[in-house]
């Protein structure tokens, strides 16, 4: 079975894009999906606080309740100070530490490590650069600030060190992957009533432009790439 570390970023993501039913498609084809301690204070118990969040933290109880969403309960402080202390120890502006990462990006980035996940989904630009490309995120962080930044290069490293180059995958990239794997073609089959209109190129590209203007960090030449590519694939399938 496939095993996902999940950030709290990615689920209200989705959640606001009503898709969290997409992650119950996946559980059903050997997909689970655990989250630390600390990302369900976020999404649940925080939400339930505000007026505000509390229906959204709701429908995502759901998903919880009936076992798509699994909490890792274990204490992962002691690692999670360390991991967070090289990342926010990186990088300085004025010589003053640049606060990069959040508890909660450190949590889902030692729980992956400690279990050996298949993947980390983040929606999060930064803590993704830490583990994919951490010397491109002094560039993303200057054009951020607009002033300079300085990098300690040793702790910077150790993040990804510390990572071993874990796969990491975004909610864009787990449509992509529910479409190719067959859990929107009811969606498309429903949409085909309208005339004049090519369903799954269009339902692919409302789905990916809404994670990225609900916070994905997905550029829109990656998007268009996405779709020519599963427009693609199901061409290909479709001669085979």
């Amino acid at each position: 079975m496939t095993l996902v570390i999940v950030d709290s970023g990615t689920i209200i993501s989705c959640a606001m894009n009503c898709i969290l039913w997409v992650f119950d498609e996946l559980k059903q084809q050997g997909i689970r999906f655990i989250v630390p301690a600390g990302v369900k204070n976020e999404v649940i118990d925080s939400g339930l606080k505000s007026e505000k969040f509390k229906y959204e933290a709701i429908r995502v109880l759901h998903h919880f309740v009936n076992g798509t969403f699994e909490s890792y309960d274990e204490d992962l402080s002691k690692e999670t100070s360390e991991l967070l202390s090289y990342a926010n120890s990186s990088f300085y502006i004025n010589n003053k530490q640049l606060k990069v990462l959040e508890d909660t990006d450190a949590q889902v980035a030692v729980l992956a490590k400690k279990l050996n996940a298949d993947a980390l989904l983040t929606d999060e630009r930064t803590l993704r650069l830490f583990i994919e490309n951490p010397d491109a995120i002094s560039g993303f962080l200057q054009n951020k600030f607009h002033t300079k930044v300085e990098v300690n290069e040793k702790s910077l490293h150790r993040f990804s060190d510390y990572m071993e180059n874990m796969p990491v995958i975004r909610s864009v990239d787990l449509v992509v992957y529910a479409i190719e794997n067959g859990v929107f073609d009811p969606t498309i089959k429903r949409c085909s009533i309208v005339k004049n209109i090519d369903c799954r190129k269009e339902i692919i590209r409302g789905l990916l432009y809404a994670l990225r203007f609900s916070g994905c960090a997905v550029s829109f030449e990656e998007i268009n790439d996405y779709v020519n590519l599963v427009l693609r694939d199901k061409n290909a399938k479709k001669k085979r």
